[in-house]
């Protein structure tokens, strides 16, 4: 890395690796190198620079402040690189008509005005809508959007192109001021109200099917239809509720005012994934999904390793 910078892209992308996957030996079966390969070029970044980026003492390692700031950096550049290289690869490509787009409202707050940027170097006339997850597999099927980022995805067939944006695990969220047993939802239900998504919400459904499994039955009090509403009754004591790291995220992660938890019962999941019509958008879909996987690198993980480090292994970025 002798080039002047301290680093070079192999080393950023290395080291994005560690920090996504929760180590080194991970990080290595990613990438298709040596565990020891992973270690030296750690180090050799480590002494480039002249800052230590990981906490080695902490299993797993743990990102240090100048870390946290190096790696939203370092994953900026990583996208801005993959982007160059698709451009000055496709020269020939010309501006799609017209792209409607539907995602929803979690991912909008997240990644919304890059996602902007990217589909408008393509698309001469866009459009994007969010919330009403319930109804994205039927605007597609209905031809009222041309590419949906959603958790109402079509089930897999010939006519869909479906890349999977992310993986993130249920987690439990409890009043900074909770000190109760947590070792079963039911428990956790006879001492606070469970604030809840509404049924009219593919969220809600979820939630509801895997409690149902479970045979957990909470009192049907307090209903509410988005992220934000829900995250300030828990901030506000008025209960618990159960949510995804990237809803979190786009409710601002409380702060002190809340705690985090693993459901007690075990993990259950929410996928959302790019489809898109085969054929009638040449490289678009896959390419706002490869852009989509970068930017949530780039927003969440430094923010979950900071509140949820214990989460980290359970999410999962991009198709694999």
């Amino acid at each position: 890395m002798e080039n002047g910078l301290g680093f070079d892209l192999k080393a950023l992308e290395v080291f994005a690796a560690i920090v996504e996957t929760g180590g080194m030996t991970a990080a290595g079966q990613r990438l298709g190198i040596t565990q020891s390969s992973v270690s030296q070029t750690l180090a050799a970044l480590e002494q480039s620079l002249k800052v230590q980026l990981l906490d080695r003492s902490l299993r797993p390692p743990v990102l240090t402040p100048l870390g946290r700031e190096f790696y939203a950096r370092a994953s900026l550049l990583l996208a801005q690189a993959q982007a160059v290289s698709r451009e000055f690869r496709q020269p020939q490509a010309t501006p799609l008509a017209l792209v409607r787009i539907a995602l929803v409202d979690s991912l909008a707050t997240s990644i919304g005005v890059d996602l902007i940027n990217a589909v408008k170097f393509r698309a001469a006339h866009w459009s994007m809508i969010t919330g009403q997850s319930h109804r994205h597999a039927e605007l597609l099927r209905n031809r009222e959007a041309d590419i949906i980022m959603s958790d109402d995805s079509p089930a897999a067939h010939v006519d869909w192109y479906q890349l999977r944006l992310l993986r993130e695990p249920f987690v439990l969220v409890l009043p900074r001021q909770f000190n109760g047993p947590l070792n079963s939802l039911k428990q956790l239900a006879g001492a606070l109200d469970f604030v809840r998504y509404s049924q009219g919400t593919v969220i809600g459904q979820r939630i509801e099917a895997q409690l149902q499994s479970w045979n957990i039955r909470p009192p049907l009090r307090l209903q509410l239809d988005n992220s934000y509403a829900i995250f300030s009754l828990v901030k506000a004591g008025a209960g618990f509720a159960i949510t995804t790291p990237l809803c979190l995220l786009q409710s601002g992660l409380g702060g002190n005012d809340v705690q985090f938890f693993p459901i007690p019962e075990g993990e259950f999941y929410r996928e959302l994934t790019l489809t898109a019509r085969q054929h009638e958008l040449g490289s678009l879909p896959r390419e706002l999904a490869e852009d989509s996987v970068a930017l949530l690198r780039q927003r969440m993980l430094p923010a979950l390793q900071e509140h949820m480090p214990w989460l980290l292994p359970s999410l999962r970025l991009g198709p694999g």
